[in-house]
């Protein structure tokens, strides 16, 4: 049937599925086809065609590939619908056995792959040692870092040290099962989940099934957690999937009746696949359930796959898309010129939100939240390429960054960003390196908890970032709020920072800085720390540090002096600080001029993802 249809079939062609309906059916609307591999094959080749999406689930079997051959394609939802692609497979069978349920899996791809389950819609925790906290191995790397633009490690690791690691025999036992146990092991701003090859339970020596992406101990940080052990089950809401016995196990939460419970483990990576598509449509769809491939994530988990999926395509569109309790990334368009994301959410997933890379592209009116669950170095919304547009997006909850700018020529606006660093270290609410002439303009970034180490900042401009202004932004609750390092010829003007106890400004190896304009304003010290030809200007800020204000002269990072900031063309009392309503705040400053900040637009200007 499919194979007469094709030869009928026109430009702008629709055809519509239903889970209820028969893929020998005409695709009309009263005669809908049932999956959406069958509406592909019939709409291959024919130019500007369109998949109209009825209610229902709808569970994909393998990756749907959109490339070359559908020029024009949109598939969209019906409005109201809320259709929904799910990428794994319903457990069935479930057993009660104790306290827990468990069901037999009889999928090979599941058995051996799943890295996530969802239950009632939402992704539940992987069983866990320790069962909170982290263990400390003592693997030791003491290997300098010489910094991304200096080439790394000043002596490259050796395959041994990438997959061994050794840990106290008092930490780990036989229930550390090598078929299904799995590693995090933590660095600095990354980490890397590794399977396990073999344990030597006598000396602590574990060895990995595939490399960490930096050696154990790398920067000084010797901890790690083992997942996916059925000791690890030590409360409601946990699982574990024996990949011997191809059964998982299940603490129910209260409620959760086996009979009805609702649980899906992976079975795909990808659930929309694009490879050199063309002009093609998605709206008004949610996903659902996506699994990673067991690899070390690399900076920003940046290595894992997004439910949707797209390379070398140009001119996409993703409107008011869903995705949610997936182990990787939500979305992920690499390479794609032209692409558009707006009034998007990604939220509860194991890896990123929506990274964008491909010039001109624009993200806006876009919700992240959540993000990071499993990979806890994954970035909530990632922009690159050149001359991108990111604006009027919310993001929070995040693990690590909340917005990455990589590239050329960026404008990153109006975007609301609360709860970034959760875990790791050396982030931002808005974070960008290797850029140049970035303009990050009119954002709200509030409550980000400083957990040491290489620190948490509000706006950070790290190594190569050149001829970027910061204006116009407003910090809350943060002590770094403008975090510099090994960058030049920047702007940082016209913003407002405000914290309840200290606050610092970090230049480390920066140069040629201007400082202008800005309202700095602590209860407690504040210091700006900049090496010598760090800023060529400081001048019209008010810095309100009721225990002094200091600059801290650095050499690299180590502080060589510390002396009253000079107070030339500057002003040091404390201003008038009141908000007028939400998200907006007057100041009235010691020369007794008022300046407003007005966030009160910040954020999607629809919020009918909210």
């Amino acid at each position: 049937m499919v194979s007469l249809l094709i030869a009928v079939l026109s430009v702008g062609q629709v055809i519509f599925i239903s889970p209820s309906g028969n893929d020998g059916a005409s695709g009309g609307e009263s005669s809908p086809m049932r999956t959406i591999e069958a509406a592909m094959v019939a709409l291959k080749g024919v130019p500007q065609a369109k998949i109209e999406v009825l209610a229902g689930d709808y569970i994909l079997p393998n990756m749907v590939s959109i490339g070359k051959d559908y020029a024009g394609l949109t598939i969209e939802g019906r409005s109201g619908a809320n259709p929904t692609f799910y990428g794994g497979i319903e457990v069935k069978g479930w057993i009660e056995d104790g306290k827990l349920l468990s069901a037999s899996i009889p999928d090979p791809v599941a058995v051996n792959g799943a890295r996530m389950l969802m239950v009632e819609g939402q992704l539940r925790p992987r069983s866990r040692m320790p069962a909170a906290g982290e263990f400390k191995h003592e693997s030791v790397f003491d290997v300098p870092w010489m910094s991304t633009t200096g080439g790394g490690w000043k002596r490259k690791p050796t395959d041994v040290e990438l997959t061994t690691m050794k840990a106290k025999p008092s930490d780990i036992g036989p229930w550390l099962e090598p078929a299904s146990a799995e590693v995090t092991v933590y660095h600095m701003w990354d980490e890397s989940c590794v399977g396990v090859a073999s344990v030597d339970l006598s000396s602590g020596g574990i060895r990995f099934s595939s490399p960490c992406g930096h050696p154990p101990g790398a920067f000084a940080v010797q901890k790690y957690v083992v997942w996916n052990t059925k000791q690890g089950l030590t409360k409601p809401g946990q699982w574990f999937l024996d990949r011997k016995a191809k059964r998982i196990y299940y603490w129910p939460l209260p409620g959760e009746n086996p009979k009805n419970l609702k649980a899906y483990l992976p079975t795909l990576n990808v659930l929309f696949g694009l490879v050199d598509a063309q002009g093609v449509t998605l709206k008004n769809l949610n996903f659902k359930v996506a699994n990673v491939s067991l690899k070390a994530g690399g900076f920003g988990a940046g290595a894992y796959d997004g439910a949707i999926t797209a390379a070398t395509s140009s001119h996409l569109r993703l409107e008011n898309i869903s995705v949610q309790s997936v182990a990787g990334t939500g979305i992920k368009l690499w390479n794609c010129p032209d692409a558009s994301v707006e009034n998007c959410r990604a939220s509860d997933t194991g890896a990123g939100g929506i990274r964008v890379e491909g010039d001109r592209s624009v993200v806006e009116d876009c919700f992240v939240s959540h993000v990071g669950i499993q990979y806890p170095s994954a970035i909530g919304l990632w922009v690159g390429g050149r001359d991108a547009i990111c604006s009027h997006n919310e993001v929070t909850d995040t693990s690590y960054s909340a917005i990455l700018g990589a590239g050329e020529g960026h404008l990153i606006s109006d975007n609301y960003i609360a709860r970034a660093m959760l875990t790791m270290h050396d982030g931002g609410g808005i974070y960008f390196g290797f850029s140049g002439h970035v303009t990050v303009r009119n954002n709200l970034v509030e409550d980000i908890i400083d957990t040491g180490l290489y620190g948490a900042s509000a706006y950070y401009l790290d190594e190569q970032a050149h001829d970027c202004v910061v204006e116009g932004n407003v910090s809350i609750g943060i002590t770094r709020p403008s975090q510099n390092h090994m960058a030049r010829h920047n702007t940082i003007q016209g913003n407002l920072f405000l914290n309840s106890s200290d606050m610092r400004m970090d230049f480390a190896r920066c140069t040629d800085y201007t400082i202008r304009n800005n309202v700095l304003d602590s209860p407690g010290s504040l210091n700006l720390r900049l090496s010598p030809d760090g800023a060529s200007s400081i001048a019209a800020n008010v810095f309100g540090g009721s225990k002094g204000v200091s600059r801290v002269t650095l050499n690299q990072y180590a502080e060589v002096s510390t002396n009253p900031l000079e107070k030339a063309l500057n002003w040091f009392d404390r201003p008038r600080i009141t908000q007028q309503k939400k998200r907006v705040w007057k100041v009235i400053g010691p020369d007794s001029r008022a300046r407003v900040w007005d966030m009160s637009q910040v954020g999607p200007r629809s919020k009918s993802k909210g």
